[in-house]
């Protein structure tokens, strides 16, 4: 088994992930072909292909950093929690020692996760969580218009809008009061910020639409565009972004046991009775 092995540089250093983890892999025949950065990018891209396996040492966000790499190179990905919540990753940090005999057997559960696209300022983005747009300036609104297949639906002033995968309804969308979806699903959900209107609901919809996001107006400042929580372009009154379904996928690996109700429950406390 070869794996590449990327790590949160806000967490730990590159010589305390050689040292806290290189021998556990290395014991259970995993071969460590490259401990790099999440978010970095090797020249040579043949690399990524010999690996069999993405293991990623951190929290959410790192997987998400590495989710463009695993869906260009088709090799799944497999997360150690090293953060707080975890709830994209397999395992916690205290269950290194399982995880590396589960990926050396591949006794592993995997899924795929749909993706998409986002056209702003000349650029193509990946996302595997969510886009966002939204107002810079804590005063005001924005004055959006979003279209599905050219066709005008929603035309609100309000923060912004979310758009998410079902990987993503459970992020920020979920804290927007969006829905839960199974992430195996392929769907896009529309999700107004503080829309100034009681007309205004979350939408999801088919992944053969695209859409086009508007903005119209904004009273102060700017707006800006974020891919999976990173800002990725500013933009103005006047101009446009668009975003569809894409045909890449990540294939997320998971412990052989894995149940997105279970994931919900532990982590979120889905489902809880509280009285």
């Amino acid at each position: 088994m070869k794996a590449i092995l990327f790590f949160n540089p806000l967490k730990a250093r590159k010589d305390e992930i050689q040292e806290q983890f290189f021998d556990i892999f290395h014991n259970n025949d995993i071969e460590i072909l490259k401990i790099m950065p999440a978010g970095s990018a090797l020249a040579d891209n043949s690399l990524y292909q010999q690996a069999d396996i993405f293991i990623v040492l951190g929290g959410d966000g790192t997987v998400l950093r590495v989710a463009e790499l695993s869906a260009e190179n088709s090799v799944p990905i497999i997360g150690i929690n090293l953060g707080t919540l975890g709830f994209l990753t397999a395992y916690d940090s205290t269950e290194i020692e399982q995880a590396a005999k589960d990926i050396s057997s591949n006794n592993l559960h995997y899924s795929d996760r749909y993706l998409l696209e986002c056209y702003v300022g000349g650029k193509k983005l990946i996302s595997l969580n969510d886009i966002t747009i939204q107002k810079s300036q804590p005063i005001g609104t924005v004055d959006i218009e979003i279209l599905i297949k050219g066709e005008s639906v929603l035309n609100y002033s309000g923060d912004g809008v979310i758009l998410s995968t079902p990987t993503g309804s459970t992020g920020y969308a979920l804290s927007m009061g969006g829905p839960i979806i199974e992430p195996t699903l392929n769907l896009i959900t529309i999700n107004p910020l503080a829309s100034h209107s009681l007309n205004i609901r979350p939408l999801v919809i088919s992944p053969d639409n695209y859409i086009e996001i508007i903005i119209h107006h904004i009273d102060a400042g700017n707006a800006y565009v974020t891919v999976d929580g990173d800002i990725v372009h500013r933009i103005e009154a006047g101009m446009a972004v668009v975003v569809s379904s894409s045909e890449k996928k990540v294939t997320l690996a998971q412990k052989n046991d894995y149940s997105f109700f279970k994931v919900l429950n532990n982590k979120l406390g889905f489902g809880r009775r509280i009285i």
